[in-house]
């Protein structure tokens, strides 16, 4: 495998770190193409992060985590680990912004467990149109909490949004889909998130992305790299040809 094109780069990088990993990991479908077979459900995990120093995790998105859940993730984990958990449908899908705060300070509140293995929230808002009430409602209670990654449609992309997500320390996710092509990371916020959404990526496409994400990352950016769950376990596969590609291991 010849090295990365970027690996000079990232032997610069110091302040920011990127970090690689696939859009959950509970997935029966993987044993085999990437769990070792007769891998049960309740050790996915500890395998998961043996290869990987980072994931989405899904399962927020349906309900809010109980504490003894959230240990067993840590007691699976190394201690460089990161979690970026996805906000719950409560506070992203809801029609109607009546508690929305409440709603985000409760979900803060439940994954406060995580401590230093917490990672950024990512919410995923469905709205086609810039809705900036909801925004600002959403971004009040995470002062002086975890950064943010907001995924949002490419109308969004404006300067009243931006400035805020800028001033919240939040970011704006990087989505590349086969039908919505991306083709920059944001740069607001103190973290970079990338979303990589196709079911395959060539060579010199996962150079570019590992070009713009080791850029983030010399700029001080700790960055988040979330390959797309498939049964085919292509993720993980993709995860780590990413990886290998910015040069760098699991825990380096």
């Amino acid at each position: 495998m010849p090295s990365s094109p970027y690996a000079e780069v990232m032997a610069q990088v110091r302040t920011g770190r990127i970090r690689v990993g696939t859009s959950g990991w509970s997935y029966r479908a993987w044993i085999g193409p990437f769990y070792p077979p007769g891998t049960s459900t309740a050790d996915m995990l500890g395998h998961y992060g043996t290869s990987f120093d980072a994931v989405e995790a899904h399962a927020t998105y349906r309900r809010l985590p109980t504490a003894a859940a959230l240990d067993r993730w840590l007691a699976s984990v190394p201690e460089d680990f990161r979690f970026a958990p996805k906000a719950h449908l409560g506070i992203t899908h809801r029609r109607d912004l009546d508690g929305v705060e409440d709603r985000v300070t409760a979900f803060l509140a439940a994954i406060v467990p995580l401590g230093d293995r917490l990672g950024p929230v990512l919410f995923s808002l469905p709205h086609q149109k810039p809705d900036l009430d909801r925004l600002d409602r959403i971004l009040a209670p995470l002062a002086g909490g975890p950064p943010a990654a907001f995924e949002l449609g490419s109308a969004w992309a404006v300067p009243e949004v931006l400035d805020r997500l800028d001033r919240a320390g939040a970011t704006m996710a990087a989505t590349d889909t086969a039908t919505c092509a991306a083709r920059e990371i944001s740069d607001v916020g103190t973290v970079a998130y990338l979303r990589l959404r196709r079911q395959s990526y060539t060579a010199e496409e996962l150079d570019a992305w590992a070009g713009r994400m080791a850029r983030a990352a010399a700029a001080g950016r700790d960055a988040y790299v979330f390959l797309k769950h498939d049964d085919a376990a292509t993720g993980p596969a993709l995860a780590r040809e990413f990886r290998r590609r910015l040069a760098v291991t699991t825990h380096g």
